[in-house]
């Protein structure tokens, strides 16, 4: 019985040796992640927001750097234009499910189609999807199996951090990382910027800026 004395007895031969007191320690609990649950529940009273997200992203000696403006409205709305970097002027939008529908920048901005929310003509250089800067998704991510801890982060622009970090089982559920990190503003509780490893390799960067909350997007938005 965890946590209580039990006797334990052991026979030699024909003589019994005294029972002796074994006390059996209970299993620590885990360990609190006051961070990670702030950003829940901080996301929980988000009901809509916009924002920039500059991504530096690397990929078998491929770089890729983007500027996007992302929008996102619960439950599962989301849209995304790339303002700047490759394929600047192409946009999508979702509105969950396993489809997006877009269109290219450039030559090809008039045609408009509906793609696997895979397909590599809506995902960026490392396979992430529309919905991949979303807070429930990244609550999600973060909750997968694997060692979730948190500690003090760098300053960011001033403000003080705390970086969640998921080491994951399996890091092929998330583009091969084996390393995650949030970095979650102590004042908002809310992601400036997102991290990925791929051993001591960042190969994933992205910073979160001009945040506007709760700003009653309208479902036009998500329309293409």
């Amino acid at each position: 019985m965890t946590g209580k004395k039990i006797r334990t007895c052991f026979a030699i031969g024909a003589l019994a040796a005294s029972c002796a007191p074994v006390a059996l320690r209970a299993e620590a609990p885990p360990a609190a992640l006051p961070a990670f649950e702030a950003f829940k529940k901080a996301s929980d009273s988000v009901k809509d927001y916009t924002e920039t997200i500059v991504a530096h992203e690397v990929k078998d000696g491929r770089v890729e750097d983007r500027t996007y403006h992302f929008s996102f409205k619960k439950p599962n709305f989301a849209r995304t234009e790339i303002v700047s970097g490759p394929g600047s002027g192409g946009a999508a939008v979702w509105k969950g499910g396993d489809t997006v529908r877009g269109h290219q920048g450039g030559l090809f901005r008039g045609i408009k189609l509906t793609l696997s929310i895979h397909d590599g003509r809506a995902t960026d250089l490392r396979g992430k999807t529309i919905d991949a800067p979303a807070y429930p998704t990244m609550i999600a991510t973060m909750s997968l199996d694997g060692k979730l801890t948190e500690e003090p982060g760098q300053p960011v622009a001033g403000v003080a951090t705390d970086d969640v970090v998921l080491v994951p089982a399996d890091p092929a559920k998330i583009r091969g990382l084996t390393k995650d990190v949030i970095v979650l503003s102590r004042d908002t509780h809310l992601p400036l910027e997102h991290l990925g490893y791929e051993g001591t390799q960042v190969v994933e960067d992205e910073k979160f800026t001009d945040l506007k909350l709760n700003s009653d997007l309208p479902d036009s938005t998500f329309e293409m």
